[in-house]
């Protein structure tokens, strides 16, 4: 069987010790292949090791975990929080996490937040390897055409003309499209998976959360931080790290 790679990062070595024991114990199908205690050699071991599933403690001695993530646009793996705070649990879900597992380590806990990463890894392998239902027109699939995006869910596949997407969305471990005639479609793949093949002509990733369509970009609100307005009224946020690219690229496009 397959064994998933997994990273440990804590800034307490005995903390890392008990979370390795208890994945190596009882979690069979996970290889801890690392470990870090600072947000450097977080970010040095995650880009080496490329794991699967992600242990992330919140508070380290020289910041936070969030820290580590910001730096690391195209994490694909799953991350699972191990920590004694429970104010951060809203914030760790905004980051996509699988799940926030509080201290003292409870086995059982572990266990589920792991199966719970496998079962994602593996949906995502699903789609990955071609698995799902091919359009073609004129032999080359709608899909690549950028004319459409594909949006798979469980038990099917929504083709939707991209010029009707108006933002993309986040939600958990899900992405959500909207639309301008104010559907939503709600995708079991991550919001990175559909980044790395959407037209990125008329796409632009503004956010951790949020990737918006740029022909329904109406203005750019400078007012405590900086947002995006888009046709149908809504306001998206745009990262300070973000803002700039963002404003290069609208340059580019006029």
């Amino acid at each position: 069987m397959h064994a998933h790679k997994a990273l440990i990062i804590d800034d307490e070595v005995n903390n890392i010790a008990l979370l390795k024991h208890f994945v190596t114990k009882y979690c069979l199908n996970v290889e801890v292949v690392g470990e870090a205690m600072t947000i450097a050699e977080a970010v040095s071991e995650i880009n080496d090791k490329e794991p699967d599933i992600l242990f992330l403690d919140i508070k380290l001695n020289e910041g936070n975990s969030f820290e580590i993530l910001d730096q690391l646009e195209n994490l694909k793996a799953q991350v699972i929080f191990v920590t004694s705070y429970d104010e951060y649990a809203l914030k760790a879900f905004k980051y996509n996490a699988v799940d926030y597992i509080l201290k003292p380590i409870v086995i059982e806990d572990i266990i589920l937040a792991v199966n719970k990463a496998i079962k994602n890894i593996e949906q995502q392998d699903f789609f990955d390897f071609g698995k799902l239902t091919s359009f073609n027109n004129d032999s080359q699939s709608l899909s690549d055409s950028k004319e459409y995006i594909a949006i798979p869910s469980l038990d099917k596949v929504d083709m939707v003309k991209s010029n009707q997407i108006t933002y993309i969305e986040a939600d958990s471990k899900y992405t959500v499209f909207h639309t301008q005639e104010g559907k939503k479609y709600t995708s079991s793949k991550n919001l990175l998976s559909f980044e790395e093949t959407i037209d990125k002509t008329r796409f632009f990733r503004i956010h951790h959360s949020f990737i918006v369509n740029i022909e329904h970009l109406v203005t750019i609100i400078k007012k405590d931080g900086s947002y995006c307005e888009i046709s149908d009224g809504t306001l998206l946020p745009i990262a300070r790290r973000k803002l700039e690219d963002f404003h290069r690229f609208l340059k580019i496009k006029n």
